[in-house]
């Protein structure tokens, strides 16, 4: 079995030379944060620890509630790792952005062409189709409830958390690694242009500040919301309860995401080129840090 604390301990390593990185880099371009915006999570931060602290004495001094209060310890930890690494890992998306290669839209509209998708078409199409749009919608926003149940049940297994907190970090990483050098402002979706007003003001060197009330997803190519929906459904492959819900449910968010998100039709392909990347190196990660741990 994976020793946890080791994993556990490596993932905040990584987390911790991303954060100083993402932090050089903001200094560099001259790029406040506003603290502020983060205070809300750390509260919430605290709140995690407390419980995990609290929980993990309860089981010292009452051992026959071991097993479940080991999950609630688990649990809160997987939370408290999951809810730094999205502060950390978020402005690392925007500084891929800062590299101001040529934006290859007309490279991904040619692609789309090719494969006969027609991006207007089908946002028209949807747009005629209220329910159609309204379900399209809330799949496509459903990641924060999706992740939230499956840290819950990966908590049961208490080294399963490993694998699905390794995936979010890695698919992060290289997604935003290929972003940095194949731009892309996309289509106006559903999302409005909020997301397309921060991207065209990183590019322009307009970005001063750092701020996580007003956070937009700006990556366009390729699709994190592939990625996000591949590796979510991945990672409950072994409850075939679960995945019998989260299948169906990444599946529908996978077809939302051009008219919603506002992606090209090959953003897709790129997500799931990068969720496969992920997983297999996931797996050499976790290999690496089992032989070390023994």
């Amino acid at each position: 079995m994976l020793t946890r604390f080791t994993d556990y301990s490596f993932r905040w390593a990584v987390i911790g030379i991303c954060g100083f990185a993402a932090m050089a880099w903001l200094l560099a371009i001259d790029v406040a944060v506003n603290f502020r915006s983060i205070l809300p999570k750390l509260e919430l931060l605290c709140i995690l620890f407390f419980f995990s602290a609290a929980y993990a004495g309860i089981r010292k001094w009452i051992p026959r509630f071991g097993r479940p209060l080991a999950v609630a310890v688990d649990c809160c930890l997987s939370f408290a790792q999951l809810l730094v690494a999205l502060a950390v890992l978020l402005p690392v998306t925007y500084l891929a952005a800062s590299t101001n290669f040529p934006l290859v839209d007309a490279g991904l509209s040619r692609l789309d062409a090719i494969f006969g998708f027609d991006w207007d078409s089908a946002a028209r199409w949807v747009g005629e189709r209220p329910v159609i749009d309204w379900v399209f919608q809330r799949a496509y926003f459903s990641f924060p409830y999706q992740a939230a149940v499956i840290l819950v049940i990966g908590s049961f297994r208490l080294e399963r958390n490993s694998e699905i907190l390794w995936l979010l970090i890695v698919s992060v990483l290289m997604t935003s690694a290929i972003f940095a050098f194949t731009p892309a402002a996309g289509k106006i979706g559903q999302l409005g242009v909020g997301y397309f007003n921060l991207l065209m003001e990183i590019r322009r060197g307009d970005w001063s500040t750092m701020n996580y009330v007003q956070s937009e997803g700006i990556i366009t190519f390729p699709s994190f919301h592939a990625t996000l929906a591949i590796i979510l459904a991945y990672a409950v492959r072994r409850y075939r309860w679960a995945l019998a819900v989260f299948a169906p449910l990444n599946c529908l968010v996978i077809i939302s995401i051009p008219t919603v998100g506002g992606h090209y039709l090959v953003d897709l392909f790129g997500g799931a080129v990068v969720a496969g990347l992920s997983i297999l190196f996931v797996h050499r990660i976790r290999q690496f840090v089992r032989r070390g741990a023994l």
